[in-house]
């Protein structure tokens, strides 16, 4: 396993048991409680220094994960053993084999010899009876010399044939009868010896060294068989070797057959089940070429694509593989933030967003690029901006505002540390994001008289903090035969424009959609936005809108990733920190009240800075109010994300609905308010004066009230007038009616 968490920097869920980060494999080393130490990476060792055998190799849980390999090897060896005992390979196959073989070598091939001289001899006996006969019954004299003649030359080659067939046969028996005595006399000797001397057991062990001495000779078929003893796959246990892998390589037509790739590391065991190697391609094979045959590749090696990791270490042609025999995604990772009440520093270390297939936490920054999140229904993307959310929720520098075009209450626990949140209301988003572009503007200023081009860390409390905006569900918005479909085209264009620029100045966007097509994220957003996560979709073009133009084709489609329960949030990440990887989003389980826990960690950060929203300057939410009176701080007056005239906080506010709730009137007049005004606190000068006539004292008391009004409501562009009520004497008056105290209020 790797030493380090993956990490941007380094520039390199349902169904499933849920397990915590600390134990994903027994290898891993244990987090840290400083998660941004964590996440730092190790130094490259450009010396060769480090040591060859990895610290957590020679610790106990690498000595368990060893014994479990070695467990696993056993066994495999076992099942192949029985397995085999079937087949032509099976010991007694070989056996039989063997003896037959060796009966064959005992015959000898001087058979054909022999068979060719008796052959011979009968067909020379034959040829010298008929000539003598012939000679025996030719009449004319000199016909029947002839005759004799020829007849004595037959039976003189009968003769020598005769001799030949005799001569082959007992050369035949003398070295049949040599090799059979090598054969069945030396074994049959050792193992009369042996019993002999060991008795029974050693009988036994003489009998069993001859059968093994048969299965030697025996071990090789006769005829082409389809069990391959040679053949070794990582599905079916087998370690990762040199020769497998090359072999693979070879099936999958990413070498050719004369060509070896060159190993600079073995086959190193990472954890219990994968295997990581580090080799140099052949010439003129790249790590591209590589990865574009990656699920031929897997299929060689016998598993599947998602448990085959490709990268590029260094050079075009330096592979670094990782294989795993079981799904590196087939379980949950709990996000590590669930425990952390400490500030967190998105910025630098960023948020733990998911997993990768080596089973190493994969962070995203909330600096210099914008997100987008894509996928079908039940995707997983929404657990995507959940991890985001959990993030940002640690860092009090980060002002989070949030549109939710499902228009659900999935959110509305968020709200109290909202910046900004918004149920569906398209118009209210056209007004925010024109102001957004005003605040982006204001901000590039400062950055040319400063003369820079981006914001570094140092500048995020002089530019007024980190500015995310979340949109989820764009197609809400963005959709031009939609709900909105009059503010489709303005809201796509000013996305555009802060995912252009917002980033380098602090303002950053989140976008999600279930709906990943051109008509919802037009290229030049997609374009913008450099950090982007494509969970399943419906097709390769889809997969596209979201990853790029021809990603599917380089082998990164996610319509690919199957549509089960247990394979919610994977998906393909790339960023600019991290390039093309697959991943899996981390787990929160947003139904057992961890999410709760860790809202009221960042409130509580958010108060202790002094950026809690609706206790802290908003020159966004500010604007908003000016320019349409209403207010979505925090999800606005009702918390639910629904804009509305803001509550105004000021002791008059508090005291006028005290009044109208302690007096229990819809109408109250002057002189009501001002008794009741006069008996919460007799010195605050709300009674008669000496020599105060009642005209004089109820004209005093009555511009009073009306200044300290207008004094609560200054700044809102609100007034409360006075009006014709019935006072609680039951007579016609001036005075208030709560209705108008609610409005003017925000109540």
């Amino acid at each position: 396993m790797s030493e380090s968490v993956y990490r941007p920097d380094s520039g390199t869920a349902d169904g499933a048991d849920v397990i915590d980060l600390t134990a994903l494999l027994p290898a891993a080393p244990q987090p840290s409680e400083d998660l941004e130490a964590e996440l730092r990476p190790l130094p490259e060792d450009l010396d060769g220094d480090r040591p060859f055998v990895p610290s957590w190799a020679r610790s106990p849980e690498g000595r368990k994960a060893a014994r479990v390999r070695a467990q696993r090897r056993t066994r495999r060896a076992v099942r192949r053993w029985a397995s085999r005992q079937r087949t032509e390979r099976g010991h007694l196959a070989q056996v039989a084999r063997g003896v037959r073989r060796s009966a064959e070598w005992v015959g000898g091939i001087e058979g054909a010899h022999l068979a060719a001289a008796r052959h011979q001899a009968h067909t020379a006996t034959r040829e010298a009876r008929h000539a003598a006969r012939k000679a025996r019954y030719t009449l004319v004299p000199a016909q029947r010399r002839a005759a004799q003649q020829h007849a004595d030359r037959a039976q003189t080659a009968a003769a020598a044939a005769v001799a030949a067939h005799t001569r082959a046969k007992a050369e035949v028996r003398r070295g049949r009868l040599l090799r059979g005595s090598l054969v069945w006399g030396l074994p049959g000797l050792a193992d009369g010896m042996a019993f002999l001397e060991g008795g029974w057991p050693g009988l036994a062990g003489g009998v069993l060294a001859t059968l093994g001495g048969f299965a030697l000779a025996g071990r090789r078929p006769l005829t082409a068989e389809t069990w391959d003893p040679e053949r070794r796959s990582l599905a079916d246990g087998d370690p990762l070797t040199p020769d497998m892998l090359t072999e693979a390589l070879r099936a999958a037509k990413v070498i050719g057959e004369a060509d070896l790739p060159r190993y600079l590391t073995p086959a190193i065991a990472d954890g219990p089940d994968a295997w990581t190697v580090l080799i140099d391609l052949p010439a003129g094979v790249t790590v591209d070429k590589v990865r574009g045959r990656a699920l031929e590749l897997a299929a060689a090696l016998g598993i599947d694509q998602v448990q085959l990791d490709l990268r590029q270490a260094g050079g075009a042609g330096r592979l670094q593989l990782w294989a795993s025999m079981t799904d590196p995604f087939g379980r949950t990772v709990r996000s590590p933030l669930l425990d952390r009440r400490e500030p967190l520093n998105t910025w630098k270390a960023g948020i733990p967003l998911a997993f990768d297939a080596r089973g190493q936490i994969v962070a995203v920054t909330i600096s210099d690029y914008s997100l987008l999140f894509g996928g079908a229904t039940r995707s997983g993307k929404g657990m995507g901006l959940a991890n985001v959310l959990s993030g940002v929720s640690l860092d009090p520098r980060v002002r989070v505002r949030l549109f939710d075009g499902k228009g659900t209450g999935e959110y509305v626990p968020y709200a109290p540390m909202l910046a900004t949140y918004v149920r569906r209301d398209p118009a209210r988003l056209v007004e925010f994001l024109r102001v957004v572009i005003r605040e982006m503007n204001r901000r590039t200023d400062l950055l040319v008289d400063l003369g820079l081009s981006k914001l570094s860390e140092e500048l995020i409390e002089k530019v007024g903090g980190i500015e995310l905006v979340i949109v989820d569900e764009l197609a809400t918005y963005t959709a031009k035969e939609g709900p909105s479909k009059e503010y489709a085209e303005e809201v796509a264009e000013l996305l555009a424009q802060i995912a252009a620029v917002g980033a380098a100045v602090g303002i950053v966007l989140a976008l999600a959609t279930q709906y990943p097509e051109v008509g919802i994220v037009p290229a030049r957003l997609r374009g913008n936005c450099s950090g982007r996560m494509a969970m399943r979709t419906e097709s390769a073009d889809a997969s596209n809108v979201i990853l790029g133009k021809g990603a599917a084709g380089l082998g990164y489609d996610s319509s690919k990733i199957p549509n089960e329960k247990g394979s919610r949030g994977r998906a393909w990440l790339t960023t600019p920190d991290t390039g093309m990887i697959h991943v899996r989003s981390l787990y929160i389980d947003e139904t057992s009240g961890e999410v709760g826990t860790l809202i009221a960690a960042g409130i509580e950060l958010r108060r202790a800075a002094g950026t809690l929203p609706g206790h802290c300057p908003d020159p966004i939410e500010d604007a908003l109010l000016a320019g349409t009176g209403l207010s979505s701080v925090a999800g606005g007056p009702d918390g639910r994300g629904t804009a509305g005239v803001p509550a105004v906080r000021h002791p008059m506010a508090d005291l006028l609905r005290r009044a109208f709730a302690d007096l229990g009137a819809a109408e109250l007049g002057t002189a009501d308010l001002v008794a009741w005004l006069h008996r919460q606190d007799p010195a605050a000068g709300w009674d008669p004066r000496d020599g105060e006539s009642d005209k004089a004292f109820a004209t005093r008391t009555g511009r009073r009230l009306g200044e300290e009004i207008a004094a609560a409501l200054e700044g809102t562009g609100r007034a409360l007038e006075r009006v014709r009520v019935t006072t609680l004497a039951g007579v016609d008056g001036r005075g208030y009616r709560l209705a108008d105290v609610e409005a003017a209020f925000g109540v």
